[in-house]
């Protein structure tokens, strides 16, 4: 499928909370209630996901259909990730559309920015459950780092990529 990534509009705002909670909902039933809950309530917060990084979406004829939030080296979360490097949180495809590039598409469009932001690094966390994810990032030359303490009852990685 052919689409236009772009940075979202606050317009785009609520198609994104229910796209990004879509795209995660095949992890409810590995997750307690509690925790699913946390997640979506994380997820929906898309107003303040961009205020503190870049949201970009992913858009087809009629509809986003995928979106990832970048952050500018100095900007990523200082408990997971180098003051100097960049880093990529919350991608999302709709489930309508996965498997037709989306994904990498907007991971890509994260590596470039972050390499025109001249960051040393680039790099992201994800869980257990994102088996397809990792094989994705590790396609895009994305390497398995650390293990992250557990969060939402699962085991996380950081992932990073050198540029």
């Amino acid at each position: 499928m052919t689409s236009i990534v772009r940075n979202a509009v606050v317009e785009d705002f609520d198609r994104v909370a229910l796209l990004a909670v879509s795209a995660y909902r095949q992890y409810f039933q590995s997750l307690s209630i509690k925790n699913w809950n946390v997640m979506q309530t994380s997820l929906s917060d898309v107003s303040k996901i961009a205020d503190r990084g870049q949201l970009i979406v992913a858009q087809g004829d009629r509809e986003l259909v995928g979106s990832v939030v970048y952050f500018t080296p100095g900007t990523s979360n200082s408990r997971l990730f180098e003051p100097e490097w960049a880093s990529i949180r919350m991608l999302a495809v709709s489930p309508n559309y996965r498997r037709q590039g989306i994904g990498q598409q907007l991971s890509q469009e994260c590596i470039d920015r972050a390499r025109k932001d001249k960051a040393e690094v680039i790099a992201l966390h994800t869980s257990e459950l994102m088996t397809g994810a990792m094989k994705m990032y590790e396609k895009l030359g994305f390497e398995r780092d650390i293990e992250l303490p557990r969060s939402l009852g699962l085991r996380y990685w950081r992932y990073l990529l050198d540029l």
